[in-house]
Protein backbone atom coordinates (compact mmCIF):
# COMPACT_ATOMS: atom_id res chain seq x y z
CA UNK A 1 0.00 0.00 0.00
CA UNK A 2 1.06 3.58 -0.65
CA UNK A 3 0.63 6.43 1.82
CA UNK A 4 0.24 10.21 1.64
CA UNK A 5 1.62 12.20 4.57
CA UNK A 6 -0.30 15.43 5.23
CA UNK A 7 0.66 18.05 7.80
CA UNK A 8 -1.30 21.31 7.63
CA UNK A 9 -0.20 24.63 9.08
CA UNK A 10 -2.95 27.02 10.14
CA UNK A 11 -3.53 30.55 11.40
CA UNK A 12 -2.57 30.63 15.06
CA UNK A 13 -1.76 32.88 17.99
CA UNK A 14 -1.08 32.78 21.71
CA UNK A 15 -2.65 32.50 24.20
CA UNK A 16 -5.66 31.63 21.99
CA UNK A 17 -5.98 30.72 18.33
CA UNK A 18 -8.17 32.85 16.03
CA UNK A 19 -11.64 31.55 15.29
CA UNK A 20 -11.98 30.03 12.84
CA UNK A 21 -8.52 28.68 12.27
CA UNK A 22 -7.73 28.48 8.57
CA UNK A 23 -5.22 26.36 6.68
CA UNK A 24 -2.30 28.44 5.41
CA UNK A 25 -0.02 25.64 4.13
CA UNK A 26 -1.16 22.44 2.43
CA UNK A 27 1.70 19.93 1.98
CA UNK A 28 1.50 16.27 1.01
CA UNK A 29 4.24 13.70 0.46
CA UNK A 30 3.56 10.39 -1.27
CA UNK A 31 5.31 7.44 0.38
CA UNK A 32 5.74 4.30 -1.70
CA UNK A 33 7.50 1.70 0.50
CA UNK A 34 8.98 0.06 -2.57
CA UNK A 35 9.89 3.27 -4.37
CA UNK A 36 12.13 6.34 -3.99
CA UNK A 37 12.27 8.42 -0.80
CA UNK A 38 9.93 11.15 -2.05
CA UNK A 39 7.78 9.51 -4.70
CA UNK A 40 5.77 12.70 -5.33
CA UNK A 41 4.85 15.89 -3.50
CA UNK A 42 2.07 18.44 -3.46
CA UNK A 43 2.68 21.81 -1.82
CA UNK A 44 1.08 25.22 -1.78
CA UNK A 45 0.36 28.02 0.63
CA UNK A 46 -3.29 28.89 1.18
CA UNK A 47 -4.78 32.38 1.49
CA UNK A 48 -6.94 32.75 4.63
CA UNK A 49 -10.09 34.82 4.12
CA UNK A 50 -11.47 35.43 7.62
CA UNK A 51 -8.17 36.40 9.23
CA UNK A 52 -5.98 37.31 6.22
CA UNK A 53 -3.29 39.01 8.34
CA UNK A 54 -0.94 36.49 9.94
CA UNK A 55 0.00 37.15 13.54
CA UNK A 56 3.63 37.62 14.51
CA UNK A 57 3.39 34.38 16.51
CA UNK A 58 2.16 32.49 13.42
CA UNK A 59 4.93 33.84 11.17
CA UNK A 60 7.64 33.00 13.70
CA UNK A 61 6.23 29.53 14.37
CA UNK A 62 5.53 28.35 10.83
CA UNK A 63 7.97 30.41 8.77
CA UNK A 64 5.14 31.35 6.40
CA UNK A 65 5.52 34.90 5.08
CA UNK A 66 2.62 37.30 4.65
CA UNK A 67 3.39 37.83 0.96
CA UNK A 68 3.31 34.05 0.39
CA UNK A 69 -0.21 33.60 1.73
CA UNK A 70 -1.40 36.85 0.11
CA UNK A 71 -0.40 35.49 -3.31
CA UNK A 72 -1.75 31.99 -2.68
CA UNK A 73 -5.05 30.50 -3.86
CA UNK A 74 -7.97 30.17 -1.43
CA UNK A 75 -8.88 26.89 0.26
CA UNK A 76 -11.60 25.84 -2.25
CA UNK A 77 -9.13 26.33 -5.11
CA UNK A 78 -6.41 24.39 -3.30
CA UNK A 79 -8.77 21.53 -2.48
CA UNK A 80 -9.61 21.23 -6.19
CA UNK A 81 -5.90 21.28 -7.11
CA UNK A 82 -5.11 18.63 -4.52
CA UNK A 83 -7.97 16.45 -5.73
CA UNK A 84 -6.45 16.45 -9.22
CA UNK A 85 -2.99 15.62 -7.80
CA UNK A 86 -4.50 12.80 -5.73
CA UNK A 87 -6.22 11.22 -8.73
CA UNK A 88 -3.00 11.37 -10.76
CA UNK A 89 -0.44 10.40 -8.13
CA UNK A 90 -2.06 8.83 -5.07
CA UNK A 91 -5.33 7.12 -5.95
CA UNK A 92 -5.98 4.31 -3.46
CA UNK A 93 -3.41 5.57 -0.93
CA UNK A 94 -4.02 5.99 2.82
CA UNK A 95 -3.43 9.37 4.44
CA UNK A 96 -0.99 9.44 7.37
CA UNK A 97 -0.95 12.32 9.86
CA UNK A 98 0.98 13.02 13.06
CA UNK A 99 -2.10 13.11 15.31
CA UNK A 100 -5.81 13.33 14.52
CA UNK A 101 -6.15 17.12 14.42
CA UNK A 102 -5.35 17.70 10.74
CA UNK A 103 -8.13 15.52 9.30
CA UNK A 104 -10.26 14.91 12.37
CA UNK A 105 -10.74 18.58 13.26
CA UNK A 106 -9.13 21.27 11.08
CA UNK A 107 -10.01 19.98 7.60
CA UNK A 108 -13.60 19.24 8.61
CA UNK A 109 -14.10 22.73 10.01
CA UNK A 110 -12.44 24.30 6.97
CA UNK A 111 -14.73 22.39 4.58
CA UNK A 112 -17.77 23.40 6.63
CA UNK A 113 -16.62 27.03 6.59
CA UNK A 114 -16.71 27.01 2.79
CA UNK A 115 -19.81 24.76 2.52
CA UNK A 116 -17.76 22.04 0.84
CA UNK A 117 -18.25 18.28 1.24
CA UNK A 118 -15.46 16.39 2.95
CA UNK A 119 -13.38 14.74 0.21
CA UNK A 120 -13.39 10.95 0.06
CA UNK A 121 -9.64 10.70 0.70
CA UNK A 122 -10.15 12.36 4.12
CA UNK A 123 -12.65 9.82 5.44
CA UNK A 124 -9.94 7.65 7.00
CA UNK A 125 -6.34 8.06 8.03
CA UNK A 126 -3.54 6.51 10.07
CA UNK A 127 -2.38 8.44 13.12
CA UNK A 128 1.40 7.98 13.12
CA UNK A 129 1.52 8.40 16.89
CA UNK A 130 -0.60 5.28 17.32
CA UNK A 131 1.47 3.38 14.75
CA UNK A 132 4.60 4.35 16.66
CA UNK A 133 3.12 3.40 20.04
CA UNK A 134 2.14 -0.07 18.94
CA UNK A 135 5.39 -0.73 17.05
CA UNK A 136 8.12 0.52 19.41
CA UNK A 137 8.45 -1.29 22.72
CA UNK A 138 7.62 0.93 25.71
CA UNK A 139 6.48 3.86 23.53
CA UNK A 140 3.28 5.87 23.99
CA UNK A 141 1.20 8.04 21.68
CA UNK A 142 2.02 11.15 23.75
CA UNK A 143 4.96 12.04 21.56
CA UNK A 144 5.73 14.47 18.76
CA UNK A 145 7.43 14.00 15.41
CA UNK A 146 10.82 15.20 16.65
CA UNK A 147 10.79 12.77 19.58
CA UNK A 148 9.82 9.87 17.32
CA UNK A 149 12.59 10.75 14.86
CA UNK A 150 15.19 10.96 17.63
CA UNK A 151 14.10 7.66 19.16
CA UNK A 152 14.30 5.94 15.77
CA UNK A 153 17.58 7.66 14.76
CA UNK A 154 15.89 9.27 11.77
CA UNK A 155 17.67 12.36 10.46
CA UNK A 156 15.29 15.29 10.05
CA UNK A 157 15.54 18.09 7.48
CA UNK A 158 14.38 21.71 7.35
CA UNK A 159 12.64 23.58 10.16
CA UNK A 160 10.05 22.44 12.65
CA UNK A 161 6.48 23.67 11.93
CA UNK A 162 7.18 24.30 8.27
CA UNK A 163 4.38 22.24 6.74
CA UNK A 164 6.37 20.77 3.87
CA UNK A 165 9.44 20.07 6.03
CA UNK A 166 7.28 18.42 8.71
CA UNK A 167 5.55 16.30 6.06
CA UNK A 168 8.91 15.15 4.67
CA UNK A 169 10.16 14.29 8.14
CA UNK A 170 6.96 12.45 9.06
CA UNK A 171 7.41 10.49 5.82
CA UNK A 172 10.93 9.51 6.94
CA UNK A 173 9.62 8.35 10.32
CA UNK A 174 6.87 6.40 8.57
CA UNK A 175 9.38 4.63 6.33
CA UNK A 176 11.49 3.70 9.35
CA UNK A 177 8.47 2.25 11.14
CA UNK A 178 7.53 0.27 8.03
CA UNK A 179 11.09 -1.10 7.94
CA UNK A 180 10.59 -2.18 11.56
CA UNK A 181 7.48 -4.12 10.55
CA UNK A 182 4.81 -1.60 11.52
CA UNK A 183 1.23 -2.30 10.51
CA UNK A 184 -0.04 0.96 9.02
CA UNK A 185 -3.82 0.90 8.78
CA UNK A 186 -6.62 3.36 9.39
CA UNK A 187 -6.71 4.25 13.08
CA UNK A 188 -9.80 6.46 12.94
CA UNK A 189 -12.32 5.24 15.55
CA UNK A 190 -10.21 2.14 16.14
CA UNK A 191 -8.05 3.38 19.01
CA UNK A 192 -9.00 4.90 22.37
CA UNK A 193 -8.29 8.54 23.10
CA UNK A 194 -5.12 9.46 24.89
CA UNK A 195 -5.62 8.94 28.61
CA UNK A 196 -7.28 11.85 30.39
CA UNK A 197 -5.38 12.69 33.54
CA UNK A 198 -7.27 14.18 36.54
CA UNK A 199 -8.53 17.64 35.59
CA UNK A 200 -8.06 17.18 31.84
CA UNK A 201 -11.16 17.88 29.75
CA UNK A 202 -12.60 17.38 26.29
CA UNK A 203 -13.99 20.47 24.60
CA UNK A 204 -17.79 20.35 24.49
CA UNK A 205 -18.06 22.82 21.58
CA UNK A 206 -19.95 21.38 18.57
CA UNK A 207 -17.60 19.60 16.17
CA UNK A 208 -14.53 19.92 18.40
CA UNK A 209 -14.00 17.47 21.29
CA UNK A 210 -10.28 18.23 21.58
CA UNK A 211 -8.37 16.97 24.61
CA UNK A 212 -7.20 19.86 26.82
CA UNK A 213 -4.87 19.73 29.80
CA UNK A 214 -6.19 20.77 33.20
CA UNK A 215 -4.48 24.19 33.26
CA UNK A 216 -6.33 25.45 30.17
CA UNK A 217 -9.41 27.67 30.52
CA UNK A 218 -10.00 27.74 26.76
CA UNK A 219 -9.75 24.97 24.19
CA UNK A 220 -6.33 25.01 22.52
CA UNK A 221 -7.96 24.03 19.22
CA UNK A 222 -11.19 25.99 18.71
CA UNK A 223 -10.77 28.58 21.49
CA UNK A 224 -14.10 27.76 23.16
CA UNK A 225 -14.32 28.78 26.82
CA UNK A 226 -14.19 26.00 29.39
CA UNK A 227 -17.67 25.97 30.89
CA UNK A 228 -19.10 24.79 34.17
CA UNK A 229 -19.23 21.28 32.77
CA UNK A 230 -16.62 19.21 31.00
CA UNK A 231 -17.09 16.40 28.55
CA UNK A 232 -15.05 13.32 29.37
CA UNK A 233 -14.94 9.99 27.58
CA UNK A 234 -17.79 8.90 29.86
CA UNK A 235 -20.03 11.94 29.45
CA UNK A 236 -20.55 15.41 30.93
CA UNK A 237 -18.42 16.18 33.97
CA UNK A 238 -19.57 18.87 36.40
CA UNK A 239 -17.24 20.92 38.56
CA UNK A 240 -16.19 18.90 41.59
CA UNK A 241 -16.44 15.62 39.73
CA UNK A 242 -13.18 13.75 39.42
CA UNK A 243 -11.42 11.15 37.32
CA UNK A 244 -9.86 8.27 39.21
CA UNK A 245 -6.07 8.34 38.71
CA UNK A 246 -5.99 4.53 38.92
CA UNK A 247 -8.76 3.41 36.57
CA UNK A 248 -9.81 6.68 34.91
CA UNK A 249 -13.45 6.31 35.94
CA UNK A 250 -15.66 9.40 36.14
CA UNK A 251 -16.88 9.95 39.72
CA UNK A 252 -19.43 12.45 41.03
CA UNK A 253 -18.22 15.15 43.43
CA UNK A 254 -19.91 13.55 46.44
CA UNK A 255 -17.86 10.36 46.16
CA UNK A 256 -14.76 9.88 48.30
CA UNK A 257 -14.09 6.42 46.86
CA UNK A 258 -14.04 5.49 43.16
CA UNK A 259 -17.10 3.47 42.31
CA UNK A 260 -15.12 1.59 39.66
CA UNK A 261 -12.00 0.35 41.46
CA UNK A 262 -12.74 1.52 45.05
CA UNK A 263 -9.57 3.62 45.26
CA UNK A 264 -9.81 6.52 47.71
CA UNK A 265 -9.99 10.00 46.25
Amino acid sequence: MRFVVIDFEATCDEPHNPSPQEIIEFPAVLVDPGGPLDAAEFHTFVRPVVHPQLTRFCVELTGAAQHEVDAAPTFPEVLTQFGAWWRECADGALVVTCGDWDLGSLLRRQCAQHSLPLPAWAARWANLKWVYARTVSGATDRVGMSEMAAQLSVRTVGRLHSGIDDARNIARVLRKLIDLGARVTSTRNEEPRAELKPGDWLCAAPGCGSHNFAHRDKCYDCGAQRSGTMMTTTGMMKRGDWLCPQCGEHNFARRDVCFGCRRKR
